[in-house]
């Protein structure tokens, strides 16, 4: 009967070289001396390694899972693999060639390798990288990625993800013997990194005034506060008033009224709903207060407003 090969020779045979690996599987820690007197400099990665769990018929396989505190001779290349990875830099610089690319991920980047695509990465002699990472593969790793990451992304800047995935990392770090459960519970997590990511990327290719218009739009018919905008945003209340005012001529909270009452309207003249369903549909405090707003905005209540079709210009005229 062929034994299993160890996490240290399956790292290694990944392209994974390091100082220190911790083989989840026995509960030892091993170091690598031999690979250590081959290199100029010795390098540390503290390395979970889940290989022996893998399963061809499971959605998510979690497969290794690290901190690496590279040198100046750090280096690895890899031909196609059935894994996804990506790897968060804390500090340091270094370059990526991957897909006809060559990419420069710096300290708060992310960049991404993907399954059946060859790559070269390796750091910089001088600020070599500091970085947090993790491989998987499965059926809806695939899905995740191609959902969140267009064809040919393999490198995103400034990425807010550092305290997700020290989170990540402590809870892989913590198992002991239920693998089902973490590959779950990794799986959630690396979906929602994905798609904090996603959205990233999506806001780094629009203006700030844009951005709080879009997430306006999306929350008009809640009872939000500028709060929850500025903590959806990372940005402080003064600069966002201030930032769209710039942009619209008015602050987010009048444009906030304004839509409001724009979706009022459609619903009162496209709609059965009572004016009762509509003020609660839209997250008014109360019937009286729906009255209050939409008369001060169009110059009449809202029955009349559903009763002449909206021509409220003869009621203005009254």
């Amino acid at each position: 009967m062929e034994t299993e090969k160890p996490a240290l020779l399956l790292a290694y045979e990944k392209g994974i070289y390091y100082h220190e690996i911790s083989d989840i599987s026995t509960g030892s820690n091993r170091i690598n001396s031999k690979l250590r007197r081959h290199r100029k400099r010795p390098m540390k990665e503290k390395i979970s390694s889940f290989w022996n769990y893998e399963k061809k018929d499971r959605p998510f396989n979690l497969l290794m899972a690290g901190v690496s505190y590279c040198d100046g001779t750090y280096r690895i290349e890899r031909k196609p693999e059935n894994l996804y990875s990506f790897e968060y830099i804390y500090s340091g610089k270094g370059t990526l060639v991957i897909d006809g690319q060559r990419l420069e991920p710096k300290v708060g980047d992310v960049y991404f390798l993907k399954r059946g695509i060859p790559h070269c990465y390796w750091s910089d002699e001088k600020e070599p990288w500091t970085k947090i990472w993790i491989c998987f593969n499965g059926l809806m790793a695939e899905a995740m990625f191609t959902a969140y990451l267009d064809k040919n992304v393999y490198l995103m800047r400034d990425c807010d993800i550092s305290a997700q995935m020290e989170t990540l990392l402590c809870r892989i770090e913590q198992f002991e013997s239920d693998y089902e459960q973490l590959a779950d519970e990794t799986a959630k997590a690396v979906l929602e990194i994905l798609q904090k990511l996603h959205r990233q990327g999506r806001s780094q290719t629009r203006t700030l005034p844009d951005q709080i218009k879009e997430w306006i739009d999306l929350h008009v018919e809640e009872n939000v506060k500028l709060e929850q905008l500025c903590e959806s945003l990372h940005y402080s209340r003064n600069h966002l008033i201030n930032q769209f005012r710039g942009r619209y001529g008015i602050t987010p909270y009048q444009y906030l009224r304004e839509q409001k009452i724009e979706a009022a309207k459609r619903y009162l003249l496209y709609s059965g709903m009572s004016v009762q369903e509509i003020s609660e549909r839209l997250s008014y405090t109360d019937e009286n207060y729906f009255h209050s707003c939409f008369k001060e905005a169009t110059g009449m209540t809202p029955g009349t407003f559903r009763r002449t079709g909206g021509a409220y210009g003869e009621e203005r005229g009254k």
